[in-house]
């Protein structure tokens, strides 16, 4: 990769739930790949020396909520914040802040729009899972800082993943015309079947009528039901003991395929109605994955490593594109 492209590393990660405090769970033999992974991404991006963090990740309904849900948004602010107390257990932090860049945020924000993505304007973020993962095991100093881009992944209709990839093509612009070097991050996927309602069809039990009322309050509810998040993982282990199927690592590994040979047609032409039945409602996360793509012109990239973690629910990757 050019050094003048401004780009000095990139990477696209899974944020499963499980990375947080449930590593007794996989086989050792697993969780050692797993881990010798992560030092691999964490070598690579610490050797990279970039400026600051752009951030391409989704939102589980802690920032926007069905009353305001944005397809595209970027958080603006000087210093963003999390976990939100509800989630220090089980990420194994607790709440700080983290530094924000407002100009590069705003170059974003007024290239995007002059592009033809009209996205929406929030000040100060609230990470969770879809940031501090990636910060965990990625660069756990932390001290970076950060540009987060949200995409709708979860309140349809989303954005088509042609659109997510488009936006990574104009976001490449405004970075390669300022003089900081960026290491790009894209957080979310691959196949997985978290335990949300979905708008437009019944609420089956009371975790459902929980999650609607989070879906469409935020904050406001997660201090009502505290233990909402508590919920929504027991839910996930019952699912994991019950059935074998909720990890699609042929869905998974083609998606890797693609990104590895900059195959970008394979992504744009995923429709998020087909891709729901195989690779569950999380599997939209791809949205920021195309967006990394674009960003990245489409070049080849290099899966580190790929686990399908099946007590997590979920395959476990890094990949980066190693400049």
């Amino acid at each position: 990769m050019s050094i003048a492209s401004r780009i000095a590393s990139a990477f696209a990660m899974t944020h499963t739930p499980g990375l947080g405090n449930r590593w007794s769970e996989p086989p050792a033999d697993q969780v050692e790949r797993m881990k010798k992974g992560f030092d691999e991404g964490r070598r690579q991006l610490a050797a990279s020396k970039p400026d600051l963090i752009i951030a391409l990740i989704n939102d589980h309904f802690d920032m926007y909520t069905l009353s305001n849900m944005p397809a595209l948004s970027i958080a603006v602010g000087t210093e963003h914040f999390g976990p939100p107390a509800d989630s220090e257990a089980w990420l194994e932090m607790k709440r700080r802040s983290f530094p924000g860049n407002y100009d590069y945020a705003m170059d974003i924000y007024r290239d995007s729009i002059e592009a033809g993505f009209d996205l929406g304007r929030s000040g100060s973020a609230e990470f969770v899972h879809n940031m501090l993962m990636p910060l965990r095991f990625l660069r756990p100093e932390m001290d970076l800082p950060i540009v987060p881009v949200f995409m709708n992944c979860f309140a349809p209709p989303l954005p088509r993943v042609e659109r997510a990839h488009a936006f990574g093509r104009a976001l490449r612009k405004t970075i390669d015309r300022r003089p900081e070097r960026v290491c790009l991050i894209a957080s979310g996927g691959l196949s997985h079947w978290p335990p949300y309602p979905r708008e437009g069809r019944p609420l089956k039990d009371d975790l459902d009528r929980i999650m609607w009322e989070v879906f469409n309050h935020g904050s406001q509810v997660r201090a009502k039901y505290p233990q909402a998040r508590s919920l929504v993982h027991e839910r996930e282990k019952e699912m994991a003991a019950e059935r074998s199927d909720l990890v699609n690592a042929p869905w998974d590994r083609e998606v890797l395929r693609a990104m590895e040979q900059g195959d970008s047609k394979a992504l744009c032409v995923m429709e998020h109605d087909a891709i729901e039945p195989v690779a569950g409602s999380g599997g939209s996360e791809v949205l920021m994955w195309a967006a990394l793509m674009g960003a990245m012109n489409d070049g080849p990239g290099k899966t580190l490593f790929y686990e399908a973690v099946m007590p997590w629910m979920g395959g476990v990757t890094v990949f980066s594109y190693d400049t």
